[in-house]
């Protein structure tokens, strides 16, 4: 039988889109007024144009949402998702259980007062929601949340439809991971990037003599600890925003594991409830930034194919901050790859990088003297001083790239002001690809891409074994295609491990 969506979806929707209507019917009215009363098309008796189309938009909004509710239907069968909707133009869909990802659901504090949420469905390989309920009860949402799981555990165990979908007490709930407050502040605070003060280290050597050159005594003083108390002031407030914002985001953090699956819940003025399938699983990247590893902490996200509630991409944080030993147990708990030893680059990678920081320098040198030599005296030469950090720039680099193969995984590791580190299941693996650019063949060198079914989007970061010798590289790329060969059942001896 066909259910519909709470009746508060009417009113919620349609007070949210009512308002925009209204705010453009009352801005083009009053735009359109004069120049039609002077035209004589506007009665002199008529009111305020912009309220009479602010009242009309209001209501027709309305109006839309109740035919909208009207014709808005779904069902949950044995094997689908099946929803029909549409006002001028009817859509059916009927979406296969074996293609949902994800079931998430979505709550603001407004909605939760009003006892509804927003069901979003996710589907393998899909670059949004493929399905939205906007909006259902709170027991409806986990109704469907849990219905379309069990549903789908059964048709991949067996031919048999198992249709008891309200009783999951049969289940283990493990809880994995709770965020305590502390942790959440904690967080908030170490999650900044050190690279956004690095501008004061840039700017102030090169403005400073420039600025005393053209400003005498006091000004310059004065307008010296202005700007520098202003750049620190504008970092120090990005910092808080980001804090505040992954506060928000992340409050009441907890991690589940029902049956196969794994449960998040977190989120203070959005709440988000979502899963990620254990069998969906690509990638799983442990992330440490500077200061993270100062303090002994690291946070762990999850990446899948599908788009995870609340992120723009299907890479789900699954620990936002634990101390290090603790995050790399569940970890483990999720993804079993044992003890790692990473192998570093090739000792020719380091040489590389030092040529490639010192060519950077001095072509920052060269444009300081360029803009000099054209608009007039600039301290260019006080980059100079970024020569001494080239060397160490270029060992930081080097010692925080690895890669390792171990029993059933592939694991890189890249990164040093926010260092990441990839695990990825043998069968995971969607291509191996062996990239090798101009400068790196110079140095022979090349790169191995790991790549997965993951949706990280645009900025995330591929697994790759960078910058080792092409003999290893072939090596590497042959071993991983093996492994995968093996996990899928192609092959039926495993490779040997690396050297």
């Amino acid at each position: 039988m066909a259910s519909k969506l709470h009746p508060l979806t009417v009113p919620v929707r349609g007070a949210s889109r009512a308002l925009g209507l209204a705010i453009a019917g009352s801005v083009l009215g009053s735009m359109v007024q004069e120049p039609l009363r002077a035209a004589g098309l506007l009665p002199f008796w008529m009111p305020s144009l912009g309220m009479v189309l602010a009242v009309l938009f209001v209501i027709g909004a309305l109006a839309y949402e109740i035919l909208r509710y009207r014709f808005f239907a779904y069902e949950l069968t044995d094997d689908s998702l099946y929803i029909h909707s549409g006002v001028l133009f009817r859509r059916e869909r009927d979406i296969p259980l074996g293609r949902i990802q994800n079931v998430d659901i979505t709550r603001s504090i407004f909605q939760r007062a009003l006892g509804i949420g927003a069901v979003g469905i996710e589907t393998a390989g899909g670059s949004s929601t493929e399905a939205a309920l906007n909006f259902v009860s709170r027991a409806e949402a986990t109704r469907l949340q849990e219905g379309i799981r069990t549903r789908k555990r059964s048709l991949d165990e067996s031919d048999s439809i198992h249709t008891d979908t309200e009783d999951t007490s049969g289940e283990s709930h493990e809880r994995l991971f709770e965020l305590s407050d502390e942790d959440l502040v904690l967080y908030s605070l170490l999650s900044l990037d050190p690279r956004l003060f690095s501008i004061v280290f840039v700017l102030v050597p090169t403005v400073a003599p420039f600025a005393t050159e053209y400003l005498a005594g006091r000004a310059a003083a004065v307008v010296f600890v202005l700007g520098l108390f202003g750049l620190v002031l504008a970092g120090l407030a990005v910092w808080i925003l980001g804090g505040f914002s992954r506060f928000v985001g992340y409050y009441g953090f907890t991690l589940t594991r029902v049956g196969d699956e794994l449960r998040y819940e977190r989120g203070l003025l959005q709440r988000y409830d979502g899963s990620i399938p254990a069998g969906k699983i690509q990638t799983i990247v442990i992330e440490e930034n500077v200061l993270m590893r100062h303090f002994g902490y690291a946070s762990l996200t999850i990446e899948t194919a599908g788009y995870g509630p609340g992120s723009e991409s299907g890479a789900e944080s699954a620990v936002p901050l634990a101390k290090r030993d603790r995050l790399l147990e569940l970890a483990r708990d999720v993804e079993d790859f044992g003890e790692v030893e990473f192998a570093r680059p090739a000792p020719e990678a380091r040489r590389r990088y030092t040529v490639r920081y010192a060519i950077v320098v001095t072509a920052l040198l060269g444009a300081g003297f360029l803009g000099s030599w054209l608009v007039g005296p600039v301290p260019w030469y006080g980059l100079v001083a970024l020569y001494a950090a080239v060397p160490i720039a270029a060992r930081k680099k080097w010692a925080h790239r690895g890669w390792d193969i171990v029993d059933g995984y592939v694991i890189t590791r890249t990164g040093f002001w926010r260092r990441r580190t990839h695990v990825v299941p043998d069968d995971r693996v969607q291509t191996v690809i062996d990239r090798r650019t101009l400068f790196q063949r110079r140095w022979g060198l090349g790169t191995v891409v790991i790549d997965t079914a993951s949706s990280g989007g645009f900025a995330s970061q591929e697994a790759s074994v960078i910058d080792v010798r092409t003999a290893t590289a072939d090596a590497v790329r042959s071993a991983v295609t093996e492994k995968l060969l093996t996990a899928v059942g192609v092959l039926k001896e495993p490779p040997e491990p690396r050297d």
